[in-house]
C-alpha cells in the first residue's frame, strides 16, 4: 500500500486556485483548491535543483516481464496543483498518485484498475524553466502501461473537460486527480521500455544463466545421442557381417570338401576297451582299422564287397586251452 492516514489528496496551494467540491457524500463539506493549468511545452536540459529527484518509482517496483506485450507506455501530466517540487517533498503525495490515479484511467475507459500499471513519476521542464531559480515551474508526469487498443480512447477523454474521465469519478481523491490532468501533453510523447522485458539486472543475469545451463544440457544431450548412434551402428554391423560369414568360419561346422569328422574314423574302436588291450599287447599294428557302420549317422556310406580270400585265420595266442 502507498497510503499514510491521509484520506485526501495533498496538494500545493501557494498560487492562484480554483475550487473543486467533493462527490463523496460520506465525507465532511471541505473544498480543496487546484492549480489552474499553465501552457506547456517540450522537455529541456537545464540542470534540477539539488536534493530534487528526477524519477519516483513505486514500491515495489513494476516487473516489465510481467505486462503484457500488447500494452503502451502512456505520459499524463498534471499542472501544478501537482508540481515536481511538491510531489518529490511530500511523503504522501506520489503514494497518493500511485494508489488513486489508476482507478481514475480505469474508471474512464470502464476496465479493471488492474488493466492500469503503474511505472513511475518523472520530472517534466517546460520551455520556460532555465534553472534552479525557475523550480516551481516543474510539473509532474505519470507513467503507466495500458492496452494499447485503449490509448486513443483514453486521450480523446483527455481532451474533453466534460467527458466521464472528469466528471464520471467516484471518491474525492480520484475526482481532484482528475481535475489535476493537464491535457496539453500527447500520452505517447515520451517513449518508454518495451513490454515483455526485463525490469532488472538481477533477473537479466538470471535469466542469462539459465540460458548457459540450457545450452550446456543440450549440448551433453547432443553428445550422449551421437554415442548411443554409434554403439548401435558398430552392433549393426557385426550382425551383417556374422550373418554372411561362411561356415567355415563358424566353430564347429564341417571344413569345406571333408565329409565327416575325421576324429569317427575308427574312433568306435580306438576309444574301446579293446583298443586298449591291444595296445598292452602290442598287436595294435595287426588289425586294420576296419569299414564300421555308425547307426547314428544319418548318411549310409557306400558299401564295398569283401574278397573272402582277405580273411585271415584267427589267431588264438594264450588260450586258456594252451593250444
Amino acid at each position: 500500500m502507498y497510503l499514510t492516514s491521509v484520506t485526501s489528496l495533498l496538494l500545493d496551494t501557494a498560487t492562484q486556485t480554483s475550487t473543486v467540491f467533493l462527490s463523496n457524500p460520506d465525507q465532511a463539506a471541505t473544498t480543496l483548491t487546484v492549480i489552474s493549468a499553465a501552457s506547456t511545452s517540450s522537455p529541456s536540459a537545464a540542470p534540477l535543483p539539488s536534493g530534487l529527484p528526477s524519477v519516483i518509482l513505486p514500491q515495489p517496483q513494476l516487473d516489465l516481464s510481467l505486462v503484457p506485450t500488447d500494452y503502451t507506455l502512456i505520459n499524463v501530466l498534471f499542472n501544478r496543483s501537482l508540481n515536481w517540487e511538491w510531489v518529490a517533498t511530500n511523503a504522501d503525495s506520489p503514494g497518493q498518485i500511485f494508489e488513486y490515479f489508476p482507478q481514475v484511467v480505469a474508471t474512464a475507459l470502464g476496465i479493471e484498475a488492474s488493466q492500469v500499471m503503474n511505472y513511475d513519476l518523472i520530472v517534466y521542464e517546460p520551455s520556460t524553466y532555465t534553472g534552479p531559480q525557475d523550480v516551481d515551474q516543474l510539473e509532474t508526469i505519470w507513467q503507466g502501461y495500458i492496452s494499447s487498443d485503449k490509448v486513443n480512447t483514453l486521450a480523446s477523454l483527455i481532451a474533453d473537460q466534460k467527458s466521464v474521465f472528469y466528471t464520471g469519478q467516484s471518491g474525492g481523491i480520484p475526482t481532484t486527480l482528475a481535475a489535476c490532468v493537464d491535457p496539453s501533453l500527447a500520452l505517447d510523447a515520451i517513449a518508454g521500455p518495451a513490454p515483455g522485458g526485463s525490469s532488472s539486472s538481477g533477473s537479466g543475469g538470471s535469466s542469462s544463466r539459465e540460458d548457459a545451463i540450457i545450452g550446456v544440457v543440450s549440448s551433453l544431450g547432443t553428445i550422449a545421442f551421437m554415442i548411443i548412434g554409434y554403439v548401435a551402428y558398430r552392433s549393426y554391423k557385426r550382425r551383417r557381417e556374422s550373418a554372411h560369414r561362411p561356415l567355415t568360419e563358424v566353430a564347429g561346422a564341417r571344413p569345406e570338401g571333408q565329409e565327416f569328422d575325421r576324429d569317427s574314423v575308427g574312433g568306435q574302436r580306438r576309444r574301446s576297451f579293446y583298443y586298449a588291450e591291444d595296445s598292452l599287447r602290442g598287436y595294435q599294428s595287426v588289425h586294420p582299422e576296419e569299414e564300421t557302420f555308425d547307426h547314428h549317422a544319418s548318411v549310409v556310406r557306400e558299401r564295398r564287397p569283401i574278397i573272402p580270400a582277405t580273411i585271415s585265420t584267427p589267431i588264438l595266442r594264450e588260450s586258456t586251452m594252451n593250444w
